[in-house]
Protein backbone atom coordinates (compact mmCIF):
# COMPACT_ATOMS: atom_id res chain seq x y z
CA UNK A 1 0.00 0.00 0.00
CA UNK A 2 1.30 3.40 -0.90
CA UNK A 3 1.02 6.75 0.89
CA UNK A 4 2.18 10.34 0.69
CA UNK A 5 5.49 11.29 2.28
CA UNK A 6 6.91 14.70 3.07
CA UNK A 7 10.53 15.74 2.68
CA UNK A 8 11.52 18.78 4.71
CA UNK A 9 13.77 21.30 2.96
CA UNK A 10 15.19 24.74 3.56
CA UNK A 11 13.91 26.02 0.25
CA UNK A 12 11.75 29.04 1.00
CA UNK A 13 11.77 31.39 -1.97
CA UNK A 14 8.79 30.54 -4.18
CA UNK A 15 10.07 32.39 -7.24
CA UNK A 16 13.48 30.72 -7.12
CA UNK A 17 11.96 27.30 -6.40
CA UNK A 18 9.64 27.53 -9.41
CA UNK A 19 12.52 28.72 -11.65
CA UNK A 20 14.65 25.78 -10.47
CA UNK A 21 11.84 23.32 -11.24
CA UNK A 22 11.36 24.80 -14.71
CA UNK A 23 15.14 24.65 -15.30
CA UNK A 24 14.93 20.95 -14.41
CA UNK A 25 12.39 20.52 -17.22
CA UNK A 26 9.21 20.34 -15.14
CA UNK A 27 5.87 22.05 -15.68
CA UNK A 28 4.73 23.98 -12.59
CA UNK A 29 0.99 23.93 -11.94
CA UNK A 30 -0.52 26.37 -9.46
CA UNK A 31 -3.48 28.61 -8.85
CA UNK A 32 -4.53 31.18 -6.26
CA UNK A 33 -6.56 28.50 -4.50
CA UNK A 34 -3.75 25.92 -4.46
CA UNK A 35 -3.74 22.58 -6.21
CA UNK A 36 -4.20 18.88 -5.55
CA UNK A 37 -1.33 16.36 -5.62
CA UNK A 38 -2.35 12.95 -6.97
CA UNK A 39 -1.08 9.62 -5.71
CA UNK A 40 -1.92 5.92 -5.38
CA UNK A 41 -5.51 4.81 -6.04
CA UNK A 42 -6.78 8.36 -6.45
CA UNK A 43 -5.46 9.57 -3.08
CA UNK A 44 -4.93 13.33 -3.05
CA UNK A 45 -3.23 15.93 -0.89
CA UNK A 46 -3.58 19.74 -1.05
CA UNK A 47 -0.48 21.75 -2.00
CA UNK A 48 0.47 25.31 -2.86
CA UNK A 49 1.71 24.16 -6.27
CA UNK A 50 2.88 20.98 -7.96
CA UNK A 51 4.80 19.57 -10.87
CA UNK A 52 3.51 16.94 -13.21
CA UNK A 53 5.23 13.66 -13.89
CA UNK A 54 4.65 11.49 -16.94
CA UNK A 55 2.09 9.53 -14.87
CA UNK A 56 -0.97 10.20 -12.74
CA UNK A 57 1.35 10.86 -9.77
CA UNK A 58 2.35 14.43 -8.92
CA UNK A 59 4.99 16.05 -6.73
CA UNK A 60 3.66 18.87 -4.58
CA UNK A 61 5.08 21.71 -2.54
CA UNK A 62 3.60 22.73 0.81
CA UNK A 63 4.96 25.58 2.94
CA UNK A 64 5.66 24.69 6.59
CA UNK A 65 5.51 26.86 9.73
CA UNK A 66 9.10 28.04 9.24
CA UNK A 67 8.36 29.28 5.70
CA UNK A 68 10.20 26.46 3.92
CA UNK A 69 8.67 24.09 1.42
CA UNK A 70 8.08 20.44 2.05
CA UNK A 71 8.24 18.24 -1.05
CA UNK A 72 5.26 15.87 -0.99
CA UNK A 73 4.52 12.89 -3.17
CA UNK A 74 3.67 9.24 -3.15
CA UNK A 75 7.34 8.31 -2.90
CA UNK A 76 6.66 4.63 -2.28
CA UNK A 77 5.48 3.95 -5.82
CA UNK A 78 6.88 7.00 -7.64
CA UNK A 79 10.14 5.22 -8.58
CA UNK A 80 8.24 2.37 -10.22
CA UNK A 81 5.59 4.37 -12.05
CA UNK A 82 7.48 7.57 -12.88
CA UNK A 83 11.16 6.59 -12.50
CA UNK A 84 11.70 9.36 -9.93
CA UNK A 85 13.27 8.56 -6.57
CA UNK A 86 12.82 10.86 -3.60
CA UNK A 87 16.54 11.08 -2.87
CA UNK A 88 17.61 11.86 -6.45
CA UNK A 89 14.79 14.37 -6.99
CA UNK A 90 15.48 16.32 -3.79
CA UNK A 91 19.24 16.29 -4.42
CA UNK A 92 18.76 17.63 -7.95
CA UNK A 93 16.23 20.20 -6.73
CA UNK A 94 18.56 21.53 -4.04
CA UNK A 95 21.42 21.80 -6.54
CA UNK A 96 19.28 23.66 -9.08
CA UNK A 97 17.72 25.88 -6.39
CA UNK A 98 21.21 26.95 -5.25
CA UNK A 99 22.26 27.59 -8.85
CA UNK A 100 19.22 29.78 -9.54
CA UNK A 101 19.52 31.59 -6.19
CA UNK A 102 23.20 32.44 -6.75
CA UNK A 103 22.40 33.60 -10.28
CA UNK A 104 19.56 35.84 -9.07
CA UNK A 105 21.67 37.39 -6.31
CA UNK A 106 24.62 37.96 -8.65
CA UNK A 107 22.37 39.57 -11.25
CA UNK A 108 20.77 41.96 -8.75
CA UNK A 109 24.26 42.98 -7.53
CA UNK A 110 25.40 43.76 -11.09
CA UNK A 111 27.66 40.74 -11.54
CA UNK A 112 28.09 38.57 -14.62
CA UNK A 113 27.92 34.86 -14.05
CA UNK A 114 29.30 31.93 -15.98
CA UNK A 115 28.20 28.45 -15.14
CA UNK A 116 29.82 25.15 -16.10
CA UNK A 117 28.13 21.88 -15.18
CA UNK A 118 29.83 18.49 -15.17
CA UNK A 119 27.09 15.97 -15.90
CA UNK A 120 29.22 13.03 -14.80
CA UNK A 121 30.12 14.33 -11.34
CA UNK A 122 27.05 16.59 -11.16
CA UNK A 123 29.28 19.43 -9.97
CA UNK A 124 28.47 23.00 -10.86
CA UNK A 125 31.21 25.61 -11.18
CA UNK A 126 30.00 29.19 -11.10
CA UNK A 127 32.29 32.14 -11.79
CA UNK A 128 30.92 35.51 -10.75
CA UNK A 129 32.66 38.62 -12.06
CA UNK A 130 32.08 42.33 -12.16
CA UNK A 131 33.65 44.72 -14.64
Amino acid sequence: MSHFSEVKTRLGNTKILKKALIAMGHTVVDSNEGTIVRGYMGNTLPAEFKILTSTHYDIGFVRDEQGNYQVVGDWELMPRVAGITQEDFVKSLKRNYAKVAIGEIAKTQGYDIQCVEDETSQNIEMVVTQW
